[in-house]
């Protein structure tokens, strides 16, 4: 069964700052670990890189090609300690690859019973001074797997299917790792042992990839995540109890909220995009909606981008929607800055850079028209655009990262030909 006949299936019959983005205390959310080493880079899923690139007009670097469709985004990290950093990305031939950054040379593949859409995790998980690598597969296994063999060094089963992004973070503030990944409820994992610290069951599947943050400003980290019952959840990071949530009436599916200061009142907010709704902006102490943009006629998987990408001091919201087009919104209202009409669906989420040096942001987005975009942060219109050879739909995420060690990034992404592309100047 192809993916959206079976999503479509799926959901119809289950549903019938301040301009700089907030960062989550957490030595990934600094990219000590590497440039992008989760699903939106940073653990308040911002999709915004730091570091700078060179590129004008994309060239591939590197190509390597999987059995089936790449929808998964890439991590990035050191995982082997070899000194050079490895690329790890999912497939829908239920493998998890780890090539090598600078050639595309496969590391390792590892094996799970079925399609792994999830963007994998890169952190030490279990406090040995190496990196794990953590993923889930919609055969509702997740595992933490050695970043030097890619052998398992613990997995857990859940009830469903696993489409969530984990995060490595101690959320619980007791001076250890654990992971954390939706299922059919939100789980909060021991990192040395798999154990369950905590699991919070909503109505309905909690597909989101979670963001952890201190949203409510108590000096304690908060999960904040998405379910298919349409609701933003707040979970107190030490219990997993709920603080608060927000009812969109729509569904959050596999969209990730994101943290930050939006509209610059020294608070935190979060933005998420609902289906068949739009995207709201809810305040990060209350959970009350501060503002909305009406988006209503299709699902919105799509995570939001938060950056300030004008230059006006203030941050912007970027994101995809499957009207066949990207948004920038303002932080401050969601009034709309600009449109940019698609060929086709965007269930890839943006991301925010100064890809090619001239200190300006830009943003990267692909669609199902098969194309992966560059489009001027100011104006929303596009700088260039790149299609592989023998592409299809790209609904994989792009990745940023310094690769080959010239400090400057390089642009990993998944396209539905089965293959894995980097693009460097």
């Amino acid at each position: 069964m192809q993916r959206r006949t079976f999503l479509r299936s799926l959901l119809g019959s289950a549903l019938f700052l301040s301009a700089r983005p907030y960062n989550s205390v957490s030595a990934q959310s600094r990219g000590e670990i590497s440039d992008w080493p989760i699903f939106r880079r940073d653990l308040a899923r911002t999709g915004r890189a730091v570091k700078t690139g060179k590129i004008t007009a994309p060239k591939e670097r590197w190509s390597a090609f999987t059995r089936s469709l790449v929808e998964s985004s890439a991590a990035v990290g050191d995982i082997d300690g070899d000194g050079r950093l490895e690329v790890v990305v999912g497939s829908y031939d239920k493998s998890l690859y780890a090539y090598d950054g600078r050639n595309g040379a496969l590391k390792w593949r590892f094996e799970t019973k079925d399609w792994v859409f999830s963007s994998p995790a890169v952190g030490d998980a279990d406090g040995d001074g190496r990196l794990e690598v953590a993923v889930g597969s919609r055969d509702k296994s997740f595992s933490l797997l050695d970043g030097r063999t890619g052998r398992p060094k613990w997995t857990i089963e859940t009830n469903d299917s696993i489409w969530s992004s984990p995060a490595i973070v101690d959320a619980d503030g007791d001076g250890r790792m654990e992971v954390v990944v939706g299922s059919e409820r939100v789980y909060l994992l021991d990192g040395r042992s798999g154990a369950v610290k905590w699991t919070f069951l909503p109505e309905m599947s909690a597909w989101s990839p979670p963001a952890i943050a201190d949203v409510d400003g108590d000096g304690r980290l908060e999960v904040i995540t998405g379910s298919l019952d349409g609701r933003l959840y707040a979970l107190d990071g030490r219990t997993g109890r709920a603080k608060w949530n927000f009812q969109t009436n729509g569904f959050i599916e596999f969209a990730a909220p994101a943290v930050g200061d939006l509209d610059g009142d020294g608070r935190i907010e979060v933005a998420i995009g609902s289906g068949k709704r739009g995207v709201f902006c809810v305040d990060g102490r209350t959970g009350q909606r501060k503002w909305f943009y009406e988006a209503n006629r299709e699902r919105i998987p799509s995570s939001p981008a938060i950056g300030d990408i004008d230059g006006d001091g203030v941050l912007e919201v970027v994101i995809g929607l499957n009207e066949s087009r990207v948004v920038a919104l303002s932080g401050k209202d969601g009034r709309l800055k600009w449109n940019f009409p698609t060929g086709d669906y965007v269930e890839s989420s943006p991301v925010i850079a100064d890809i090619d040096g001239d200190g300006r942001l830009e943003v990267l987005v692909s669609s199902h028209d098969t194309n992966l975009y560059a489009l001027d942060g100011r104006t929303g219109s596009r700088k260039w655009v790149w299609r592989p050879r023998a592409s299809s739909q790209i609904i994989s995420s792009p990745t940023l990262a310094d690769l080959d060690g010239d400090g400057a990034l390089e642009i990993i992404i998944g396209n539905n030909n089965s293959g894995v592309y980097v693009l460097g100047a």
